[in-house]
């Protein structure tokens, strides 16, 4: 793991979300949203791994998948601060992602009518690490996207050839998997609340064998991410007695789900083990399976 950026200046907070990240500067690297403290140790490790599982499997995706850091507060920042709220945010190692300043929150309306590739890799990459905070309608939600318009280019430059065949000169945005790995995940629950929980009836064609060995690839990643995590994240406690509840083997049980027989396996939690049968989803198949 490279080393972490250093926060240099707050800028602002957003207002949006749950756990309202910091606005951050970070010398030459650029503006952040910083999550730290308000946002929960356990949060922050899901962030790590669910942003790293994602930039693993889709390398080539037709989505955008902001830079993300791991950054360092100094205490030196903290204590010469005004802000009231400072100690949401917290001294020590945060989650940066880098800010998209030309893009707009999706809305219901812009959500209609994106190609059915870019549409099945976001509802696949949440389904795989158990996102269900992507949620939008008619009646409004939070999406967690942002969409980026592509000023027009001339084919015979570079950036203007790839978007010369697109049939919609955006790119979406994907952020937030603070939530990832929910222990109560539901399939019913997360395609009645998707953005694109509804849009697709069946997978674009290929598109399976396509993603199962990008799926495998980014599994074999997964302890190794898990050592990137920092002792501090880990523990919800100054003494580390007390882990976070987010356990590697279940993630990696997790993860296999769409290439593992339930009758020959079982995932350990901190508390128990529990049968694969008990998942969401009872085979490959049925993982696969659109509503």
């Amino acid at each position: 793991m490279n080393s972490p950026i250093i926060i240099n200046e707050i800028l602002g907070r957003s207002e949006q979300g749950m756990t309202r990240p910091f606005i951050c500067r970070a010398g030459f690297y650029g503006t952040y949203f910083v999550k730290g403290a308000y946002a929960g140790k356990r949060s922050l490790c899901c962030e790590w791994v669910a942003h790293r599982l994602a930039h693993l499997a889709l390398p080539n995706a037709p989505l955008g998948l902001p830079i993300f850091k791991m950054a360092e507060v100094p205490v030196e920042l903290i204590k010469g601060s005004g802000r009231a709220d400072i100690i949401e945010l917290g001294e020590g190692l945060v989650f940066a992602s880098h800010r998209i300043d030309r893009a707009q929150e999706l809305t219901w309306s812009s959500a209609q009518g994106w190609p059915e590739d870019t549409m099945a890799l976001l509802l696949l990459i949440d389904l795989w690490v158990q996102n269900e905070d992507r949620s939008l309608s008619a009646l409004g939600g939070n999406p967690n996207l942002l969409v980026e318009q592509i000023p027009s280019l001339p084919k015979d430059d570079p950036e203007g050839a790839l978007w010369a065949d697109q049939p919609r000169r955006e790119t979406l945005w994907v952020f937030d998997f603070n939530l990832a790995f929910d222990e109560n995940f539901s399939r019913q629950r997360f395609f009645d609340a998707h953005v694109f929980g509804n849009m697709l009836k069946i997978w674009p064609e290929g598109f399976r064998d396509r993603m199962e060995p990008q799926l495998i690839k980014a599994i074999s990643e997964v302890r190794a991410i898990f050592d990137e995590l920092p002792l501090e994240w880990l523990y919800v406690d100054s003494d580390n007695s007390l882990p976070v509840q987010l356990d590697v083997e279940r993630v990696v049980s997790v993860l296999e789900m769409p290439f593992t027989d339930p009758a020959h396996v079982k995932y350990s939690t901190t508390h128990e083990v529990v049968s694969v049968l008990e998942m969401p989803f009872t085979d490959p198949d049925s993982f696969w399976k659109l509503p």
